[in-house]
C-alpha cells in the first residue's frame, strides 16, 4: 500500500539527516514516479506546506546547477510525532 505522497514524503526525510527536493525526488522515484502528480512543483509545494505546518525545519540553503534555490530541510520533534501517531503502523518509526 502507498501512502499519500506528502506524508510520504514526510516519512522519507524521517529517515535521512537531511534532504532537499533533489534526494526525496530521487527516493521517491520508483515508488510514484509514474503518477501525474510527481513534478517538481509538486514537490516544491509538499516540502513547504511540511514546514509551514511545523512538520520540518530549514537546515540550509544552496543554488543548485540550474540556478534554483535548494532549501535542505531536517524533520523536527512534531514531525517525528506525526510519523509516529498517524502513519499506518508497519510506516512508524518508534
Amino acid at each position: 500500500m502507498l501512502l499519500p505522497i506528502r506524508s510520504r514524503v514526510l516519512h522519507f526525510i524521517a529517515t535521512e539527516e537531511v534532504a532537499n527536493i533533489d534526494t526525496v525526488m530521487t527516493a521517491l522515484k520508483d515508488e510514484y514516479g509514474t503518477e501525474r502528480q510527481f513534478t517538481y512543483a509538486n514537490f516544491i509545494d509538499h516540502l513547504l506546506s511540511l514546514k509551514e505546518n511545523g512538520l520540518l525545519d530549514e537546515e540550509d540553503y544552496e543554488l543548485d546547477d540550474q540556478g534554483r534555490l535548494r532549501i535542505n530541510y531536517r524533520i523536527n520533534e512534531e514531525g517525528l510525532n506525526t510519523v509516529n501517531k498517524y502513519l499506518p503502523q508497519k510506516w512508524r518509526l518508534n
